[in-house]
């Protein structure tokens, strides 16, 4: 996520170390670990409350409306071939094949 390799991760723990000292390092290193856990709970919780509230089917549309801006372009075609229709509600186009036309 952050590409921080080996040897940054030594540099900042040396860092920390000479920042805030070796006695109030661990209690602070525990209390952000805490503090790590209660913001995860608190965004499951929420997940789970929505999901409650408004079903299955909005997380999906989310899902599917994020996808569409990570790849505007993409949407732009689809929109343009489809007539503003879903890709999966829109019948598969067939080629027109005249074999009298040279």
């Amino acid at each position: 996520m952050f590409d921080i390799g080996g040897g940054e991760l030594f540099g900042l723990g040396v860092l920390a170390v000479l920042l805030f000292g070796p006695d109030r390092l661990p209690n602070m290193a525990r209390e952000a670990a805490a503090f790590l856990r209660k913001v995860r709970e608190f965004t499951s919780q929420t997940t789970a409350q929505i999901k409650d509230e408004t079903g299955s089917d909005l997380i999906r549309d989310i899902g599917e409306v994020t996808r569409q801006i990570r790849s505007p372009r993409r949407a732009i075609v689809d929109s343009l071939l489809n007539g503003g229709e879903s890709p999966a509600a829109a019948p598969a186009a067939k080629p027109h094949f005249d074999p009298e036309t040279p």
